[in-house]
């Protein structure tokens, strides 16, 4: 009899676990950010940086690629909504098409410190036109800005980086931003930009998490995936993680040539997954980023 009651009770624990099991998949969400989501007014001092888990850069820290990220304003210049890397030195910026970006645009170019930097606005944007929303696949743009030049970018210390032409199986990457740094994406965060390391996963790890999520339109779970174009950064509990604001930054690595840093941009961030609006920004799930390399021939194209 207590051997029976054991089974039994063995039953019913492994019932409830296939039940929370399939109760976390059901509350998988694609993350992201754009124009819509904001931040309206300027983030006040003393509040923490952003990135889940990442740590605070300043403009003298190595390896923070600080001299060639953008950030992404509405008209009035206090909207923030995305960032984007500076890819040319004549003002053309990388970004997510999934951010919305528009003309006339503020964009500032450059500084740890988010209202830092050179300001110019867009005068142009150009959208992959493969960009798939559902998915994101495609998801990346390039602006031309207006009212900048070489030398003003060069005085304010401000270069561009270079672009990943072969994806070459790296290990991982950096990522930086300025998003939210709570679990729900409340914090507005602070001024300053935040950076964290995560390995390449392969997707066959990160399509346990991506074909649970439901998207509107589609007949069946799964987000669209094309694993050429698409890289997936995962880590551990312990690790950094995307949130509100922070796609359309880089993702990229630094080596040394000798005794030179070289910056190379490998992906543009383009979501994470959620596990719903208690833990919109949990760690230890996917975060995906669009491949330079796929994209380098359109992305020149548009510079």
């Amino acid at each position: 009899m207590a051997r029976l009651t054991s089974t039994t009770t063995l039953i019913a624990a492994l019932l409830l676990v296939a039940v929370s099991f399939t109760a976390v998949a059901a509350v998988n969400t694609k993350e992201s950010s754009t124009r819509k989501k904001a931040l309206k007014a300027k983030a006040p001092r003393g509040r923490s940086g952003r990135i889940v888990g990442g740590r605070e850069v300043d403009d003298y820290d190595e390896d923070t690629g600080v001299h060639f990220i953008a950030k992404l304003f509405l008209p009035d210049g206090n909207g923030f909504y995305c960032s984007g890397s500076v890819i040319s030195k004549s003002g053309h910026v990388l970004t997510r098409a999934g951010c919305e970006p528009r003309v006339n645009d503020v964009v500032r170019l450059g500084g740890s410190r988010l209202y830092n930097g050179v300001v110019a606005r867009v005068a142009k944007v150009s959208i992959h036109p493969k960009y798939d929303p559902a998915g994101e696949v495609a998801d990346v743009a390039v602006l031309k800005l207006k009212g900048v030049s070489e030398s003003r970018l060069l005085r304010a210390g401000v270069v561009p980086v270079f672009l990943n032409r072969v994806w070459d199986n790296p290990h991982g990457m950096y990522f930086t931003g300025y998003g939210a740094t709570d679990k729900a994406a409340q914090s507005a965060g602070s001024l300053t930009l935040k950076r964290a390391y995560l390995p390449v996963a392969p997707w066959w790890n990160c399509r346990r998490i991506t074909d649970t999520v439901v998207v509107p339109g589609l007949s069946r779970p799964g987000l669209p995936i094309s694993p050429a174009a698409q890289v997936c950064l995962r880590g551990g509990r312990g690790a950094g993680a995307l949130c509100e604001r922070d796609p359309g930054g880089p993702m990229y690595r630094v080596s040394t040539h000798r005794g030179v840093k070289i910056y190379t941009l490998y992906a543009v961030s383009s979501y994470w997954i959620g596990l719903g609006a208690d833990n919109r920004c949990p760690r230890a799930m996917p975060n995906v980023g669009s491949k330079v390399a796929f994209y380098y021939s359109w992305i020149q194209n548009q510079v």
